[in-house]
This record gives structure tokens, C-alpha cells and sequence, in this order.
């Protein structure tokens, strides 16, 4: 620096002198060597008696002062000199102002290096409130926040000298200074605790007080909120509290506050850019985890509770599997839910489902459902505890999970349809009976020993234009029959739309619980499946050769129920008389009626007399008072039918043959 113009002014007045300059950001007084523009001694602020005579204080800036300090005694400036002396000390200011600001650009450099150094989000908002105290003076105290989608609200994500509290805090979008920032992108810069607290009008009283709870307890002497923008969008809101003995903040420590905010919006994207290939590449890793551990239960024919066990493993808190056809829970905890409720909250739905169910226990409990299917069919279900929304991570588990379960009940079902397959022909063996003793040495091998007594029970159900959905119900019927009948020597598989039953046993009381069990059996799937289907009992016969017997038995008894077009049970003895039109085409059935009833086609109310007259046991009394007419009008009806029908009917045989005609045509028509 050139004194010369500055000493010509100086020395007029005093040759022993001190010069002073005051750093405002450093709140500090420095004795400058004014050839070296060095500073050799610090004094505090207020440490200065600058009010004194001796001194001639200089009023720069952006707050920086310079003094001069007479060694000779008290001096009297004339004010024109007192403006050369301002003007000749200018360089000094402009040396030192430029030189805080590069040491400010240093510091935020270094910061800015520290910030782009981190990836990792938390460490990241640490070093930018870090930064943030190091560049703009005063900011010891600040606060980072960002929206959460997830609960809708604005939290806290770091702080600086706030007490924790301030965690709790959670604005909605466009509350208080914070979330009106949030919301309109505009900064807002407070110098009096009166107009700050005006801008918080309301906010929420839990927030506000959650506030006072956290205030770090500093005087504030200025509060800055500042919008981090990437490009249009908002990442986040800056907060800052300057402290009071801190200079007032200039023009160039805004310019520095803003740079800083976009800095850190794009060091967030960085970090969340980061983030985001960092967690794709765990979920594809752990992707190629979960398929490889799938791949390999499977390949091992492990089954379906190894893969179930194993993405209970992966999953927490729990993961349950239920077996929807072999009606199975493979699960670590009680699930409170039946195999029916099951199905019923299913129902025909694809997606997952979200349900709460209440006990008085445990109170409420929450799950998700996901539906399994093979093909078309929900043949069972993944069951998450209090899971409503899954991370990628979660889902893709489920998925792979979900896939692998459908595949392994897929495969059990074939390897099942080979079995029926194979118990079906050694059941067309056991109807032949051509090799007894090989016979029941084969039955062995399928768990069947043939006792004293022998009987057939065959399921048809209705046929559904949907094979797969009805091959899938089969399944599950030959199962319920297992679980139904596991005391009872049986053999039982499903083929097409038929399930055959051939039971074997020693006591003939066992026939008893045998209906009972298989009619309440198929009043619980009516009810719950809503399927139609027709059960035909053969009598109880012996020996292999009884078999086709009874087996026929049950054949005739589902053609009856067919031919009456009635879906339920039907024992074989149970038939009674229509035994003896079973093997009858019904055309020839028909013909016989018609050849009785024709001659009193146009004599519907001879038709009707007739029908009640043999169906109350030709009693004319009784027929009188159900056809509400007098007795004589009875016997008058019935002379007119003999001479329409030319048939007698005290005449045995053609008594017989009306009463046949009468009740078949009830029975078929």
C-alpha cells in the first residue's frame, strides 16, 4: 500500500501514531502495521476505547472500522482532512475486506469439497450445517428439513445446536416460516423477534411448543429460512438462527447463503442419486440371493414349507403360507384365520389385500393377503403381518417368493394327478378280480388292505367349462375325504370330474358314520364352494368279487339322482322301486304313461282325480276331502275314467299298471 498521501494528511497533525481496524465478522480490533498490512495485536470489540479524544474512529463498509490513535494526546481534525484521512485509508479497508472474502471463499470451497466427499445423506446434512456455521457468521445454530411424502408432513433430517426435540417437530406443507418456504420457494430473512414470531402465526400448538422445548437458548439476532432448489424442484429448507453479537448480515453473506442452498441441492441429488443405484443394485443382489436360495429348495424337491420357512426368514416380523387345497398353515405364528374365512376374503380377487382383524385378546391385528394361483385358480396365500405398504425389497421377495410356491403346488399337483392315475388303474384291476391274491399284495403298496367288508362311494361333480378350476376342486375333495375319514381303510382318487371312494373295514356300524360324515361333508361344501355334485353309496358287500358290485351300485345311484336332476347324496337301497327302471330308456318309460294318461289328455281334472286317488291309497274319503268335493262326484269321476281308459279298476292288473303309470309320471315328468 502507498502511505505517502496518506502520511502527508496525518502528519499535519501527529507523528506518533497506532491505526486499528475492526474485523466485523471477527468482532475484533486489530493493530495494523500499515507498510506490511499485517496485524500484530488483537483486541476484543469493546476493548478499544475509541470514545476517547485520542482516537479518530473511520467508518467503512460492511461494519469494518479503522481508528487511528494519537500517542501525542488529544487531537482536533478539520473535518475536510478527517475526509482526505478517510479516503487515503481506503486500500487499507479494500485490502482486508477482499482478503475475509477469500478466506470466506476458501472456507466455502472446502466445505463445498467436504460435502461433495460424502454420500452418505446423514454425514452429508451434518458437513452442510457445518459449512453453513463456518461461512456466515453467527450460524452456530441451524436446522435441515425435508418433506416426508409417507407421513405428509416436513421433518427435521439434521440439526445444529437445537436440543433433540426439534425431531419431533413436524410441519404440514405451508406452516409456519419453514412450511411456507416449503411451499411458495421464497427466502425469508427476520432482524426482530416481533416480526418472526408474526410469521409463525399458525403454527400448530404441539409444534410451538415442541419449539420452546428445543430452543438451543442463544439471543438471535437475525433467523434466515432458505429454499434448496434442484433446477424447479424444493429438496429441502435451511434454517438458520444468527446470533446477536454477530455483525448484521451484508448483501455478500446472502449471495453466500444462496450459492451454499444450491450447492446443497446438488449434493442431495447426489447423495439420493447414490442412494438410489446403491439400493438397486442390494435389491438385485439380494434378487439373485432369494432366486438362487429359491431355485435350489426347489431343485431339491424340498417343498413347500422349506420355501415358506425360508421367506419367513427373509420377511419380518412373520410370513405365513396357507395351503388352500390340502388345507395347510405353515407358519411360526397362530394366524386367526380358518381355511373358510380364508377363501371368503379371497373370494375371485388377484391383487394383494390389505385386512384388520380385532380380538379381544391381542386387539387389533393387521395383514396382507397374497393370493397364489397355478394358472387360473387361487390354490393359496401369503400371509405378511402388519404389512400394508412393502419396500421394493419386500415386494420383490414376495414376488420371487410367490412364484416358487405356485410352481412347487404346480408340481405337487401333477405328480398327485400320476398317482390317481396310478390308484385308478389298480382299482379297474380290483373290478376285474382277475388275480385276487396279487391284488391285495398290490393294495399294500397303496396303503389298502381289504377287510371284511367292502364299499364304493363315488363323487361327480357338475361339469364347469373351466378344467383346471375343476381338477383343482377334485384335488381338494380327495383331500377333505383323507382328513374326514383317517381312521378308515380306504382308497380314494380323483379323476376328471369324479372322485372314487372304496372303503374297507371290519364293522358294519361303520357304515353309519361313514353317511353321516359324508353328508355333512357335502352340505359344507355346498355352503362354502357352491358347487353341485352327486354322491352315489354302493350296499356293503365282501371279498374282491364284491367290489363290482357294489361299485355298479354306487353308478346307479348317481344315474338316478341324475335323472331326477338332484345334486346330494343317495344310498343305493335307498332307491326303492326306481331300481327296477334304472336299466329302462326313458323313451320307453315315457311311451308307457302316455299309453295310460292319453286318454284323458283333454280331462285334466280326471288326470289329476287319478293321480290322488291312488296316491291316497284309493281311498275315497280321503281323495274326496283333498279334492274338496262330494264323495258321489268321486265315484262319478272315476266310472268316467274307466270308460275314457277302457280299463277296470278293481281289475288287479290294471289297477297295477295305473298305479305304475301314476307313479312314474310323477317321478319322471
Amino acid at each position: 500500500m502507498d502511505t505517502s498521501l496518506f502520511l502527508h494528511y496525518i502528519n499535519k497533525y501527529i507523528t506518533n501514531f497506532h491505526i486499528w481496524l475492526f474485523s466485523p465478522k471477527k468482532q475484533k480490533w486489530f493493530l495494523i502495521n500499515i507498510n506490511e498490512m499485517i496485524n500484530t495485536e488483537i483486541i476484543n470489540g469493546d476493548g478499544l476505547p475509541i470514545y476517547k479524544k485520542e482516537f479518530l474512529t473511520l467508518d467503512y463498509p460492511n461494519e469494518f472500522k479503522i481508528s487511528i490513535q494519537s500517542l501525542e494526546g488529544e487531537v482536533l481534525y478539520d473535518k475536510q482532512d478527517i475526509l482526505k484521512i478517510y479516503h487515503s485509508l481506503y486500500p487499507l479497508y479494500t485490502f482486508h475486506i477482499v482478503k475475509n472474502k477469500d478466506i470466506e471463499l476458501e472456507k466455502f470451497i472446502e466445505g463445498m469439497n467436504n460435502i461433495a466427499a460424502s454420500l452418505d445423506l446423514q454425514n452429508l446434512l451434518s458437513n452442510i450445517l457445518d459449512n453453513v456455521a463456518s461461512v456466515i457468521p453467527g450460524a452456530q445454530t441451524s436446522a435441515f428439513w425435508q418433506y416426508n411424502p409417507v407421513i405428509d408432513r416436513i421433518e427435521c433430517k439434521a440439526f445444529r445446536n437445537w436440543k433433540p426435540e426439534i425431531q419431533n417437530v413436524f410441519y404440514k406443507v405451508g406452516e409456519s416460516v419453514t412450511g411456507k418456504t416449503y411451499l411458495d420457494g421464497k427466502q425469508r430473512i427476520y432482524y426482530s423477534f416481533r416480526k418472526a414470531n408474526e410469521a409463525m402465526k399458525g403454527t400448530s400448538k404441539s409444534n410451538l411448543k415442541l419449539l420452546q422445548d428445543s430452543f438451543h437458548g442463544s439471543r438471535v439476532k437475525a433467523s434466515i429460512t432458505v429454499p434448496v432448489k434442484f433446477g424447479d424442484e424444493i429438496k429441502g429448507v435451511l434454517g438458520i438462527h444468527q446470533e446477536s453479537s454477530s455483525r448484521k448480515l451484508t448483501s455478500w453473506d446472502i449471495q453466500l447463503i444462496n450459492a451454499l442452498a444450491s450447492q446443497i441441492a446438488i449434493a442431495i441429488e447426489n447423495a439420493r442419486l447414490f442412494t438410489e443405484i446403491k439400493r438397486k443394485n442390494t435389491v438385485l443382489s439380494k434378487r439373485n440371493e432369494v432366486h438362487t436360495t429359491l431355485t435350489q429348495l426347489s431343485a431339491q424337491n424340498k417343498g413347500v414349507k422349506a420355501i415358506a420357512s425360508e421367506l419367513n426368514r427373509m420377511i419380518e416380523p412373520s410370513v405365513s403360507f396357507i395351503d388352500l387345497i390340502e388345507e395347510e398353515y405353515y407358519s411360526t405364528k397362530p394366524i386367526p384365520l380358518t381355511i373358510e374365512e380364508t377363501n371368503k376374503i379371497i373370494n375371485k380377487r388377484t391383487n394383494p389385500l390389505f385386512i384388520s382383524i380385532y380380538d379381544i385378546k391381542h386387539g387389533h391385528s393387521q395383514y396382507r393377503i397374497q393370493p397364489i394361483f397355478v394358472g387360473e385358480v387361487c390354490t393359496g396365500c401369503l400371509i405378511i403381518e402388519g404389512k400394508k405398504h412393502l419396500t421394493q425389497l419386500e415386494n420383490m421377495i414376495i414376488e420371487r417368493g410367490s412364484v416358487f410356491l405356485s410352481l412347487e403346488l404346480a408340481k405337487r399337483h401333477t405328480i398327485t394327478e400320476v398317482y390317481y392315475k396310478k390308484m385308478h388303474d389298480y382299482y379297474q384291476l380290483l373290478l376285474a378280480n382277475k388275480n385276487s391274491f396279487l391284488l391285495e399284495k398290490t393294495g399294500l403298496e397303496y396303503n389298502f388292505q381289504i377287510k371284511n367288508y367292502l364299499l364304493t362311494v363315488i363323487v361327480e361333480f357338475s361339469h364347469y367349462n373351466d378344467l383346471q378350476f375343476l381338477e383343482t376342486k377334485v384335488h381338494h375333495f380327495v383331500w377333505s375325504i383323507k382328513q374326514r375319514f383317517s381312521t378308515v381303510n380306504k382308497l380314494v382318487f380323483g379323476i376328471n370330474n369324479r372322485v372314487t371312494i372304496l372303503f374297507t373295514f371290519h364293522e358294519l356300524d361303520t357304515l353309519t358314520d361313514i353317511k353321516y360324515k359324508l353328508n355333512e361333508l357335502s352340505n359344507f361344501w355346498i355352503y362354502t364352494e357352491h358347487m353341485k355334485f352327486f354322491i352315489g353309496i354302493g350296499r356293503i358287500k365282501t371279498g374282491i368279487e364284491g367290489i363290482q358290485i357294489t361299485h355298479q351300485e354306487a353308478e346307479k345311484a348317481i344315474t338316478f339322482l341324475q335323472s331326477k336332476q338332484k345334486p346330494g347324496l343317495l344310498h343305493y337301497s335307498d332307491i326303492g322301486i326306481n331300481r327296477l327302471f334304472l336299466q329302462s330308456p326313458n323313451e320307453e318309460l315315457k311311451d308307457f304313461i302316455k299309453e295310460v294318461f292319453q286318454p284323458l289328455e283333454n280331462y285334466t281334472y280326471l288326470e289329476n282325480t287319478l293321480i290322488i286317488y291312488f296316491a291316497q291309497n284309493r281311498s275315497a274319503n280321503k281323495t274326496s276331502e283333498k279334492l274338496h268335493i262330494h264323495i258321489n262326484t268321486l265315484y262319478q269321476r272315476l266310472k268316467k275314467i274307466e270308460e275314457l281308459t277302457e280299463l277296470e279298476l278293481d281289475n288287479h292288473e290294471n289297477s297295477l299298471k295305473i298305479q305304475l303309470a301314476c307313479y312314474l309320471k310323477q317321478e319322471l315328468l
